[in-house]
């Protein structure tokens, strides 16, 4: 597995988007009153990144291959856990600068992670080689133009600031996390079918 990984894993990438979400959390750390958007600009760049880990450009050899779907998305979890380890950490840094809710900017990471594992494996399981680049060229660019605009901040706040709208933010994040297992089960449960490009 951890031969697979090493191939499999886009390493640059991920070492890459690692060094980029700690930088933002230290300038959300270094002034949160101007610099709060790149909070959720560094969820959205995990969760792209978290989404690439899982793409299988040699899909057309490996998915016939015995090994499944399910253990293939294992091994490449290690670069996951290279992302979350530096989010977690980038967080835990920059804690007393996230409002009293480090725990909840550290539960979305968390969830934006889930749902870009889910979606890309059970975009994997339907066939599809590299879900994750576009994922990842979907997410990133929106989740920060959401972070930075902050549209309807009233009735749906994705990234609160400062001290309100963080209940409701906890319930949205939870009802994704939610929908993301549901979905992360059904995908890996599910052999890769044949490969679309």
């Amino acid at each position: 597995m951890l031969r697979h990984a090493a191939r499999a894993v886009p390493w640059l990438l991920v070492g890459a988007a690692a060094l980029l979400i700690v930088g933002l959390l230290a300038a959300v750390r270094y002034d949160n009153w101007t610099l709060w958007p790149l909070q959720g600009t560094a969820v959205g760049l995990l969760a792209g990144a978290v989404g690439w880990c899982l793409d299988e450009p040699a899909a057309a050899v490996v998915d016939p291959a015995p090994r499944g779907l399910a253990w293939r998305t294992a091994a490449r979890a290690s670069g996951i856990v290279v992302l979350l380890a530096a989010w977690s950490g980038a967080v835990w840094w920059a804690r007393d600068a996230l409002f009293g809710h480090a725990s909840t900017v550290l539960a979305q990471g968390l969830t934006a992670a889930a749902v870009a594992t889910a979606w890309v494996t059970w975009r994997r399981s339907a066939g599809e080689a590299t879900p994750g680049q576009r994922w990842a060229t979907v997410v990133v660019p929106v989740v920060t133009a959401w972070a930075l605009v902050r549209p309807f901040e009233e009735h749906i706040p994705v990234f609160p600031y400062a001290f309100s709208g963080w209940d409701t933010s906890i319930i949205g994040w939870s009802t994704a996390g939610i929908g993301a297992a549901v979905l992360l089960m059904l995908g890996a449960a599910g052999p890769a079918r044949r490969v679309r490009r």
